[in-house]
């Protein structure tokens, strides 16, 4: 676990037992994107693990309430998709990922 990851956990008041919860039986797993494409989400109870498989182990990046539509951060307006994800944002129509498919282990 990132010390970022360790951040969030504590700033956001998430309970560990729920994050490893989702991780022992995640609703759903699939790549990040293009961006940061070693990278993987694990989603489940409301929560989203961000993190690398490495090694045979999950190296959690950072947590987050899934499914909660937050404002574009400046970083994500240097891809396409971040921009895309702003224009849907301000329109109120962003749906969520697309393409969801489970990592290959």
């Amino acid at each position: 676990m990132t010390n970022h990851a360790k951040a969030q956990i504590q700033s956001k008041g998430f309970d560990l037992s729920k994050i490893e919860q989702v991780y022992t039986a995640p609703a759903k797993v699939y790549p990040s994107g293009k961006r940061y494409p070693h990278q993987h989400r694990i989603v489940g109870k409301g929560l989203c693990l961000v993190g690398e498989f490495k090694n045979g182990q999950f190296c959690l990046v950072t947590v987050y309430k899934d499914r909660v539509v937050t404002p574009p951060r400046p970083d994500q307006l240097d891809t396409v998709q971040g921009r895309e994800y702003a224009k849907q944002y301000e329109k109120g129509t962003y749906n969520g990922p697309r393409n969801i498919t489970r990592p290959r282990q």
